[in-house]
């Protein structure tokens, strides 16, 4: 915000650290190295008094003061030019910290200059032990030199104390400088080694030298495999001193660092394998092409190693301090209260309008995104990612960017431009134009009641779906969370002063409507009903949307197949599921398709170092369930892993915040424009909605998370951390689990009398015996549902398919859309009036 920006494309920060900084770094760790291997081979050689053995090491030395010295010179001008223009902020806080960390550093850098330039041009001038004093002088100051940068680098991940203090010593001696000190230490002498088998390798074979070049060789060979044992503890410790933020990013959230270990161990293996191979007498025109290779797993293995302390830091350059595009933590409430692009001093645009719209959000980028990623670039491409979601998707990210992905650092402006770098995000770099979801137009459908006559017809049987609404979670190829099942229930009732269920010497079957299934039901045992489950698409054969087809329900004596009672259901169930909404890939069906799923996976992997993606591309459906338990469909999971249930609401919690039962509408079928528009019971006329009951998004989540945190499930307590309750205090939130534990219908409807709404978030259900669903009434006899219909379609139910397909057995027994029973309609069983309440309190009324 202080610093102008330096506008970058395809070439962003992460390419130039990379290309320029790792290089330095590869040669400044070989000039501390490199310096104690110098000294000690001419030590080595005056013992052994071999003139061949000084001849090299006095070549090597030339070879080593131009590699350090000029190489290393210029790259480490170019990492501050770098640094300079891609951190200015950071940069600056840096020097200001440490300007005497610095200036000490350069005088042990000149003393670096003036030793090594006396000792090259005074090997054969100056006495032996002076000369050899010379380069001991050298590595001292070399050491000295790493020692002070050493303690800065460390600042920049584990500033420790320092953030409260701001004192100097504790930010330079913070928690990984011990450990990061011997790591770069062993990595530094390995690296002697390995540019020592450049040199060695190169002496010819004439004149004798041949045993010269073997004790070099394998001296090299020594040189490379010890120090590379020690970088293996010291690498173990540097990882456990990391404050647990910091080793969490490295160990558990980011498979890219997680896999940069393992290129650090790959490379460290390669070196150690490559040096015994040319430790093994073999012809030059073998073993010098095998040095190079040799020396480049230097590269590699000091490369990787800053990659992950480079990222585990993410998302700041000065851990704590200073975010990663350069603002200064602290700074994010005043800027977005102002507008971030009004307090930029060097922001073209100072304020967001509907014709600059687009060009806000790519000034937005630049200030905010570009010193991480790329445009169409080697590294960190952002194109790809844009493509993956819909502006809306986009804007819901970038709300809560920080707390999806720990790595990244807040979104920091005002409405207007998070919406203007939405649209640049999603519709500049993503190349998406996507529509709103359309409003779909639905058309009554005629509805025929079964006959029933109550003067002579003796049976009522009674049918309902487990669920008032169930959704259908597959994507096309991709993943299942939810398949197509549903459970049809049904009971027989023998009319009479006191009716009877009858369970024995009966069949009950059902036939869905288009032949989409048939079969017979079973008796559950200790339940007095009976149940079908079924497997039921929500399509039609043309591919539109049937989210409520009707099932067809017969009881037959067993004996002569005579018809007992018949009646008809709506089985509600859809895939109307608004993924796509965020998510892209939609498609005319206005399901999950193909592309929305692999959309989703790509980001699973990329939080949870996963690969369904790739699984997915190969043939195999992920199986959401195989890992994420769900107790409505009796799966287990890993068990170490939050539910389905808690783990898509608490995500989600933070991308949709704030938005009431909109929230819950992106993704359930309950749009009111939509196809489904499964809220159309009792409850949605009297005006009550998802979060009256389940309550907002945000407190939903937070129950089924602190359940999950009972058991240290994986990610619950950091996401119960991050969620914003809406209604209530947290720590008041009473936990449930998910499907098992259910708003109670008698909080609300306390003594079965008028409901008092605002008792319903927070009072569940003990157990699922205690479920509606599963509830049974006082005597035992009959389900809640089968009188008062499935949640969500509670009688009188206005079904969008058709005003009656939801109250079919109500009208059918009593011709009445209510309750079974209801005003005094207990003769459809009973054949009697009664007039004592028996099946609940105040059931008999008008």
């Amino acid at each position: 915000m202080e610093y102008p920006t330096w506008h970058q494309f395809a070439l962003a920060g992460g390419f130039w650290i990379a290309l320029i900084g790792t290089f330095h770094v590869f040669l400044a760790h070989f000039a501390v190295g490199g310096g104690l291997y110098l000294v000690l081979s001419e030590i080595y050689a005056r013992r052994l008094n071999s003139p061949a053995l000084l001849a090299h090491v006095k070549k090597h030395t030339r070879f080593f003061l131009l590699i350090t010295m000029v190489a290393g010179g210029v790259t480490g001008v170019g990492i501050w030019f770098t640094i300079g223009l891609l951190s200015p902020q950071a940069t600056s806080t840096l020097l200001k910290i440490f300007v005497w960390g610095f200036a000490t550093e350069w005088v042990f850098f000149l003393g670096e200059i003036v030793a090594l330039l006396i000792y090259y041009y005074g090997f054969d001038r100056m006495d032996p032990a002076d000369h050899i004093r010379m380069g001991w002088f050298y590595f001292l100051f070399a050491f000295l030199s790493l020692f002070m940068i050493n303690g800065i680098i460390g600042f920049m991940l584990t500033p420790g104390e320092w953030l409260t203090t701001r004192n100097f010593w504790d930010g330079f001696m913070n928690p990984s400088f011990w450990p990061q000190c011997l790591l770069r230490t062993a990595i530094a002498l390995s690296l002697a080694g390995l540019f020592g088998f450049v040199t060695a390798t190169r002496i010819p074979e004439e004149d004798g030298q041949t045993i010269a070049r073997e004790r070099m060789v394998r001296m090299a060979a020594a040189w490379t495999i010890l120090p590379l044992l020690v970088c293996l503890g010291a690498g173990w410790w540097y990882i456990k001193a990391l404050p647990l933020p910091q080793y969490e990013m490295v160990m558990l959230r980011s498979a890219r660092i997680s896999g940069f270990l393992k290129y650090f161990e790959l490379f460290a293996g390669a070196a150690a394998l490559g040096a015994l191979l040319l430790a093994v007498k073999s012809p030059a025109r073998i073993r010098f092409p095998l040095a190079l290779i040799v020396v480049l797993t230097g590269w590699g293995i000091i490369g990787s190693f800053e990659f992950v302390r480079e990222a585990a830091r993410k998302p700041y350059l000065l851990y704590g301090h200073t975010y990663s595009n350069g603002i200064r933590v602290g700074t994010e409430e005043a800027a977005s209260a102002q507008g971030y692009l009004a307090t930029a001093k060097w922001a073209r645009i100072r304020e967001v309008t509907d014709e600059n719209k687009l060009a806000a959000g790519a000034e937005l980028y630049q200030h905010q995104c570009a010193s991480c990623h790329s445009i169409g670039g080697p590294m960190n491409n952002i194109k790809p990612w844009a493509a993956n979601l819909t502006k809306h998707g986009m804007l819901a990210l970038l709300g809560a960017i920080s707390k999806v992905n720990p790595a990244m650092p807040p979104f920091i402006g005002n409405q207007a431009e998070k919406e203007a770098l939405a649209s640049y995000l999603s519709e500049v770099l993503g190349g998406r134009k996507d529509e709103a979801l359309a409003a779909v137009t639905l058309k009554d459908q005629d509805t025929e009641i079964p006959a029933f006559n109550p003067a002579i017809d003796e049976y009522v049987l009674l049918a309902w779906p487990d669920l008032g609404m169930h959704m259908v979670v597959e994507s096309q190829g991709a993943f299942s969370l939810r398949p197509p099942l549903l459970e049809l229930n049904a009971q027989l009732i023998k009319r009479g002063d006191s009716p009877n269920k009858i369970t024995d010497n009966v069949a009950l079957s059902y036939t869905v409507e288009n032949g989409a299934a048939s079969g017979s039901m079973q008796l559950i045992e200790g339940r007095e009903w009976f149940l079908a489950k079924l497997s039921l698409s929500p399509r039609k054969p043309d591919g539109t949307l049937n989210p409520y087809p009707l099932a067809t329900i017969e009881a037959r004596d067993a004996t002569d197949g005579k018809v007992l009672g018949r009646t008809r259901v709506a089985l509600p169930l859809s895939d109307e599921v608004a993924c796509s909404g965020c998510h892209g890939g939609a498609d005319k069906k206005g399901n999950i398709s193909g592309e929305t799923g692999l959309n989703i996976l790509r980001i699973h992997d990329r939080l949870n170092r996963t690969q369904l993606a790739s699984q997915a591309k190969g043939g195999k459906t992920v199986q959401c369930t195989n890992c994420h338990s769900d107790p409505l469909t009796g799966t287990t999971g890993r068990g170490d892993l939050l539910s389905v249930s808690a783990a898509l609401h608490g995500f989600h919690a933070n991308t949709m915040k704030g938005q009431g039962a909109e929230a819950c509408a992106r993704c359930h079928p309950s749009r009111p424009d939509g196809g489904t528009r499964f809220q159309r019971g009792l409850h949605a006329q009297v005006g009550l909605d998802c979060v009256s009951c389940h309550g907002a998004l945000e407190d939903h989540s937070l129950a089924l998370l602190k359940r999950e945190a009972e058991t240290n499930k994986r990610g619950a307590k950091k996401l119960i951390s991050q969620i914003t309750p809406q209604a209530m205090a947290k720590e008041t939130i009473p936990p449930r689990t998910a499907w098992v534990q259910t708003p109670d219908c008698l909080a609300c409807h306390k003594d079965y009398g008028s409901p008092d709404p605002s008792q319903a978030f927070g009072n569940w259900t003990k157990n699922a015996e205690g479920r509606f669903r599963t509830r049974l009434d006082e005597m035992g006899a009959l389900s809640c549902p089968a009188c008062h219909g499935p949640q969500h379609a509670l009688y009188p139910s206005v079904n969008p398919y058709g005003k009656n397909r939801d109250s079919i057995q109500p009208l059918q027994y009593q011709k009445l859309a209510k309750p079974l029973g209801a005003a005094g309609n207990c003769t459809m069983c009973h054949k009697v009036r009664k007039d004592i309440d028996a099946h609940h309190p105040n059931t008999i009324r008008k």
